[in-house]
């Protein structure tokens, strides 16, 4: 029984950049995507984050960078 180049191929499961790009197409059409207000309402939801998180790392990292200065200079000017 012999065994051709393209059956080798598939049993390998190397079938080529063309149909890599077919099973993503193929998978792509499975997605659900978002409605535009969902879309909106997740963006606002991502940016209210971002920012939250911001200015709580902003702040305790001027926080805990003040209290480093005071306890490293006690007190004296630089």
């Amino acid at each position: 029984m012999a065994v051709t180049a393209k059956k080798r191929v598939e049993a390998e499961g190397q079938g080529g950049i063309g149909r890599f790009l077919r099973e993503v197409f193929d998978e792509l059409r499975k997605v659900v995507w978002p409605t535009w207000g969902e879309l909106y309402r997740y963006t606002l939801v991502v940016i209210f984050t971002v920012i939250v998180l911001g200015v709580f790392i902003g702040g305790t990292d001027y926080l805990v960078s003040e209290a480093a200065r005071r306890a490293i200079y006690n007190g004296v000017a630089h």
